[in-house]
C-alpha cells in the first residue's frame, strides 16, 4: 500500500492519546522477525531481480542499540544493486549513561548528529561532492531526517524504516526503556514536544517513510509524516527484521531506483 501525502505543512500525531503498539504484535516480535530474516534466502532471485542504481553512496544508519552489523544484509544488497554502500562506522547507536529524562535523550541525538554530520561531510568530498542516500532504521531514521534538513545539498534521498517520528510514548519502549534507566520523572514532565518539533522542520529532499501497521515496538500512529517530499509507505513487517525483511529491501530498491523530482 503506498500513499503520497501532499500537505503542505508537517502533521504529527502525539498527545495525550498516543498509545503503544498492540500487546499480541509486541509479544510476537522475535517469532516474526526471525520468520521474516530467514525469507532473504528463499527470496534471493527475487531480490536479485530489483532496479540496478547509478552507484551513488548510501548510508546505512542503524536504530537504537544497533551497530554497522545490523545493517549488513541490507549494505549487501545496496551493493548488488549498484549502490555504494557505506557503514556509519560510529558504533553501537546507544549512549554511554543512563537516560532519564527526553533531555539526557535529546543530548545523545545532538551528539551522534554532529558525529554523523562528520561522516556525510567526509563522503561527500570523497565522492567528489555527490549528494549521499541516507537509509535509517528506527532512530537511525531520525538522524537521516534531521541530516536532510540540516545539509540538504549532500543529502540526496531520505529512507526511513520504522521510524517514531512522532511521540515516543506511542512506543513499546518507552516503558521497557524508564525502568532500565531507572527514571523517575513522570510522563507528563518529559519534554516530547522537542522530540517531535526536530522531525517537523522544512523540507527539499525526497524523504520515503516505510511503516508497519504490525510494527509491535512502534506505533504506526507516530511513525508517518506528512507534507510535501514526504511519501509514507506501509508494509507488512516486525520492527526487528525491518533492515532485514525482503518486502521491505524490494520497497527501497524501488524508491532509490526512481529518478529524483
Amino acid at each position: 500500500m503506498e500513499t503520497i501525502m501532499p500537505s503542505p505543512s508537517l502533521t504529527l500525531s502525539h498527545g495525550s492519546d498516543i498509545r503503544p503498539p498492540r500487546l499480541s504484535n509486541t509479544l510476537g516480535e522475535f517469532g516474526r522477525a526471525a520468520k521474516e530474516c530467514s525469507l532473504l534466502v528463499s527470496r534471493h532471485r527475487q531480490l536479485a531481480k530489483l532496479p540496478r542504481g547509478d552507484g551513488h553512496p548510501v548510508i546505512a544508519l542503524p536504530g537504537y542499540g544497533g551497530d554497522d552489523g545490523s545493517m549488513s544484509a541490507l549494505r549487501y544488497w545496496l551493493r548488488r544493486w549498484n549502490y555504494q554502500a557505506e557503514p556509519w562506522k560510529l558504533g553501537r547507536n546507544i549512549p554511554a549513561g543512563r537516560i532519564s529524562q527526553m533531555e539526557h535523550m535529546h543530548e545523545f541525538q545532538e551528539h551522534m548528529l554532529s558525529r554523523i554530520q562528520q561522516r556525510v561531510d567526509d563522503l561527500y568530498e570523497l565522492c567528489d561532492r555527490q549528494p549521499i542516500s541516507l537509509i535509517g532504521w528506527s532512530l537511525g531514521g531520525i538522524y537521516a531526517n534531521a541530516m536532510a534538513q540540516r545539509e540538504p545539498e549532500k543529502i540526496r534521498r531520505v529512507i526511513s524504516l520504522g521510524t517514531p517520528y512522532g511521540d515516543p510514548k506511542g512506543t513499546a519502549a518507552w516503558n521497557v526503556l524508564k525502568l532500565l534507566n531507572r527514571s523517575t520523572t513522570p510522563d507528563h514532565e518529559q519534554n516530547t514536544d522537542q522530540w517531535v518539533e526536530l522531525n517537523a522542520g522544512p523540507r527539499t529532499v525526497p524523504t520515503t517513510v516505510i511503516y508497519s501497521p504490525c510494527d509491535g515496538i512502534v506505533s504506526p500512529s507516530i511513525a508517518r509524516l506528512e507534507g510535501p517530499n514526504i511519501d509514507n509507505i506501509e508494509v507488512d513487517s516486525s520492527h526487528l527484521a525491518f533492515a532485514w525483511n525482503p518486502a521491505v529491501m524490494e520497497k527501497v530498491a524501488e524508491v532509490l531506483a526512481r529518478p529524483l523530482p
